[in-house]
């Protein structure tokens, strides 16, 4: 159902823009406050609300159809993807919740910490996460990729939930990267570089870390979280690449 979408999409959207807000913002803006240096520049804020639009909009453009074949057919599924298949583990994903949030908040309050170069780096760690989330909500509505439950009879009861058809690539993988690389090029910029910033590494394993919780918890399969994770730093590196 379209209001099944709609919320589901919404909510992510909402989460996504309080932490723009709240970590990005705010201290972007006090920085440019106190140093009399532009921090968040309109073209930023356009593109932020553009990336935003772009996240949402799959909501809108997208139908998706119950699942009919619960439990699916298992020989569809690549041989090194098959041993993922098992009814989903609720602790593994929330913890890969946790974890994708705790390398926002990390990256970004230790970014605030350094002056404007930092608060730039926030609001281009901001528009790379958007913009990375936009594409892989697009593209898991286009290639309609199904969740490893779906081919267990603990899939029934979602057969008719569409993010059960969500599957390529992993979001939570495409976001974790998108906000460890942005970190990282971040430090380069303005420091001597991510290689020898201890957050950096720590940032990188919680992103590989963020994948390999998804394939534990039985939501992705490891050829859907690869790709989330390539994404993520693609994204990064081209909105580092066109702003600095």
């Amino acid at each position: 159902m379209i209001s099944q979408r709609f919320y589901s999409t919404a909510r992510r959207l909402a989460t996504t823009l309080f932490f723009c807000g709240v970590l990005c913002l705010q201290p972007s803006l006090a920085l440019a406050q106190t140093e009399d240096t532009t921090v968040v520049e309109g073209a930023d804020v356009l593109t932020i609300l553009g990336a935003g639009a772009f996240l949402f909009s799959p909501a809108f453009l997208f139908d998706a159809d119950s699942v009919t074949c619960v439990p699916c057919d298992r020989s569809e599924v690549p041989v090194f993807d098959r041993w993922v298949i098992a009814p989903v583990k609720p602790v593994p994903a929330a913890m890969s919740d946790v974890l994708l949030v705790g390398i926002g908040v990390t990256s970004w309050l230790n970014l605030a910490n350094e002056g404007a170069a930092g608060g730039q780096g926030i609001v281009s760690s901001v528009e790379a996460l958007l913009i990375a989330e936009g594409i892989s909500e697009f593209a898991k509505r286009l290639v309609g990729r199904k969740r490893p439950v779906l081919y267990t009879t603990a899939g029934i009861p979602g057969a008719a939930d569409p993010k059960n058809q969500q599957s390529w690539p992993s979001g939570h993988a495409t976001g974790a990267a998108a906000l460890a690389a942005s970190y990282w090029l971040t430090r380069n910029r303005i420091s001597d570089g991510g290689a020898s910033d201890s957050h950096a590494w720590m940032l990188a394993a919680g992103a590989v870390g963020v994948a390999a919780l998804r394939v534990v918890a039985a939501k992705h399969f490891p050829s859907d979280v690869l790709p989330g994770l390539i994404l993520g730093v693609a994204t990064a590196g081209l909105v580092h690449t066109i702003k600095f």
